[in-house]
C-alpha cells in the first residue's frame, strides 16, 4: 500500500498529465478506495511526521507538544481538504458551469493537494523550513494538467480555473489553521 502511495505521489508531481489520465481512467462510483488508499494514509504520514517534528523541536522532548502539533496539522490538512472540495464543487459550477460531482471534486481536490502534502511532510519533520513552503505554488502545475484531464473544464477557461483551484487549494489548509489559531490559541 505505501509503495503505491509513493508510486501516487510521485507520478503526480513528476508527470502529472500520465498520472491524471491514469486516474481518469479509473471507474469509482465512490470515494472509499481514494480515502482508504489514499487520503487517509497521507494524512496519516503527516500525523506521524507532526508528531516526531513536535517531540524533537521542543527542549526535552514534551509528549504534549508533539500532541498539539499532530491535533493542529490534521485538522488543517483534513478540514483544509473538505474546505478545498466543497468550495470547488460549488463555485466551478456556479462560475465555470462544471457538472460533476461532489466525489469527483474530492478526488479532484485530495490529487491536486500531493505537493502540499508532501511539503507538510517535510516542515513537519524540520520545522524552520519555512521557506519550503514556496514549494506548494507546484500545486498550479498539478492543477493546469488535471483540469484538462480529470475535470473537463472549457480550454479557454482553464488558465482562469488553475487560477482559481490552486489559491483555493493551497489556500484552504492556511485558512483552517488561522481559524483554529484564533478560537484555540493554545493549539
Amino acid at each position: 500500500m505505501l509503495k503505491q502511495l509513493y508510486l501516487l505521489l510521485s507520478g503526480l508531481i513528476s508527470t502529472p498529465e500520465k498520472t491524471w489520465k491514469t486516474l481518469d481512467g479509473r471507474q469509482e462510483t465512490n470515494n472509499e478506495d481514494f480515502y482508504g488508499g489514499y487520503l487517509y494514509p497521507v494524512i496519516g504520514i503527516i500525523a506521524l511526521a507532526s508528531f516526531c517534528g513536535g517531540w524533537t523541536a521542543a527542549d526535552g522532548f514534551r509528549l504534549p507538544i508533539a500532541l498539539k502539533v499532530v491535533i493542529k496539522e490534521t485538522i488543517a490538512y483534513f478540514g483544509g481538504f473538505y474546505l478545498a472540495a466543497h468550495g470547488l464543487y460549488r463555485l466551478s459550477r456556479k462560475h465555470f458551469g462544471l457538472t460533476a460531482d461532489l466525489l469527483h471534486f474530492e478526488r479532484f481536490a485530495g490529487y491536486s493537494s500531493a505537493a502540499i502534502y508532501v511539503v507538510a511532510c517535510v516542515d513537519a519533520l524540520f520545522h524552520p523550513l519555512f521557506f519550503l513552503q514556496i514549494c506548494t505554488l507546484y500545486t498550479a502545475y498539478i492543477v493546469w494538467h488535471g483540469a484538462g484531464v480529470y475535470i473537463p473544464v472549457k480550454e479557454n477557461d482553464r488558465t482562469k480555473f488553475t487560477i482559481f483551484s490552486s489559491a483555493v487549494i493551497i489556500l484552504a489548509p492556511v485558512a483552517v489553521r488561522m481559524v483554529m489559531t484564533l478560537f484555540m490559541p493554545g493549539l
